[in-house]
């Protein structure tokens, strides 16, 4: 089957998410506990997922998922609602996304962008994390045909509804895009239940070995081959 369009998640997949980590850890010591708060309530999102509870919420858009996302950290750090909130807002995004400016992207990114847009191929960009500005700042300006956020759905991977939602920004059906990530839990897992194909970038030979993703790979010279063979026509 042809591939038609190829997205992208962002953070550790185009570049090493080490790299940002130690710029975040930098720029945080004064915000430790914020830190590990907000690490905390992503990741009980995560297990809320399939709660019919969190569903009947039905929070959607960017704003209602932050204010919900700030609910968790107050809780946890015993702080104010609205100050959370906005030490949210100002570090981890505003603060966090600078340092994207000096990061360099893994070998072979814009290569395989310019090419695969050189032939046609719709290009998505979806995070769990609001990404244009990082996508500027890394120089992808452009260079994607959709770029968004799973917070819009209020349901982060790897629910499938973010995946859905990029489907349809592309305008292309699932079967014909593949997905590329460096988690297998969350990227694969999430492209897969959405009828998409996947693409597992690790160094890993044991993750590359027991992946469901229909392709492995290290290199994004890998990654250029791989795709430009299975291109409609």
């Amino acid at each position: 089957m042809p591939i038609r369009a190829v997205g992208f998640d962002i953070d550790g997949t185009l570049y090493s998410a080490r790299r940002l980590y130690l710029r975040l850890l930098a720029r945080g010591m004064r915000s430790f506990k914020l830190m590990v708060a907000f690490n905390d309530a992503r990741h009980e999102i995560r297990k809320l997922l399939d709660s019919p509870e969190y569903r009947a919420m039905n929070i959607r858009g960017v704003e209602s998922f932050h204010r919900f996302q700030a609910e968790l950290c107050a809780r946890r750090l015993g702080a104010d609602l609205e100050r959370t909130h906005e030490a949210i807002e100002r570090f981890f995004y505003t603060a966090a996304v600078e340092p994207f400016a000096t990061i360099p992207l893994y070998p072979g990114v814009v290569r395989l962008l310019d090419e695969l847009r050189s032939q046609g191929i719709r290009l998505g960009a979806l995070s769990d994390f609001p990404c244009e500005r990082k996508v500027e700042l890394l120089g992808l300006g452009g260079l994607f045909d959709v770029v968004m956020t799973s917070e819009e759905t209020g349901l982060v991977k790897p629910d499938r509804a973010s995946f859905d939602l990029l489907a349809s920004r592309l305008g292309t059906p699932p079967e014909h895009i593949l997905y590329v990530g460096n988690s297998e839990r969350y990227d694969v897992a999430g492209a897969l239940g959405a009828g998409m194909r996947a693409a597992l970038i690790t160094k890993s030979r044991r993750a590359a070995s027991s992946t469901a993703a229909e392709f492995a790979f290290s290199e994004f010279t890998q990654l250029r081959r791989y795709v430009l063979e299975h291109l409609e026509g």
